[in-house]
């Protein structure tokens, strides 16, 4: 279950990458706004396994605490990262990568708390070249050949 912090865009690339299991998303199942002491419960008793949630307070929180062992799920927390679009992005990345993964070493499996990498999105993650600057191979049309000298060869003395 993708809880609410959890971009919805999330949804149908985990379907595809994880066929066999029922992914969900609060807001499709109409489940948004539904406190996490009701989610959970409610969570555990339709058969999901595990929830996908950027509330990392969850942990803090005594009664949620107690409500996550009690259900026995498998609790999978990221920090969101960024703002506006690089949070989104930041986010979706995160669990999309993430959650596949873990699902196969989860499975059959005792409940675990897991805390996933997330993969920041911003500056650093991308390179723009200007081609008329920086063309990227010698092949690059309008490329500028630069000759390079050749040494003058070596003559045998004799």
């Amino acid at each position: 279950m993708l809880d609410e912090q959890v971009p919805e865009p999330a949804l149908d690339p985990l379907r595809f990458m994880l066929p066999g299991h029922q992914v969900d998303h609060v807001q499709r199942i109409r489940w948004k706004g539904k406190q996490d002491l009701q989610l959970i419960p409610d969570m555990a008793t339709r058969g999901y396994l595990m929830l996908v949630t950027a509330d990392t307070g969850q942990l803090e929180d005594h009664e949620e605490c107690a409500a996550i062992k009690k259900a026995g799920i498998h609790h999978v927390r990221f920090e969101r990262h960024g703002r506006g679009i690089a949070s989104t992005a930041s986010a979706i990345a995160t669990v999309v990568a993430g959650v596949p993964i873990i699902v196969p070493l989860l499975e059959d499996q005792p409940q675990r708390l897991v805390e996933l990498g997330v993969v920041k999105c911003g500056q650093t993650r991308y390179k723009i070249v200007d081609p008329e600057r920086e063309p990227p191979t010698q092949y690059w049309p309008g490329r500028k050949t630069v000759r390079r000298r050749r040494p003058p060869r070596e003559t045998e003395a004799g």
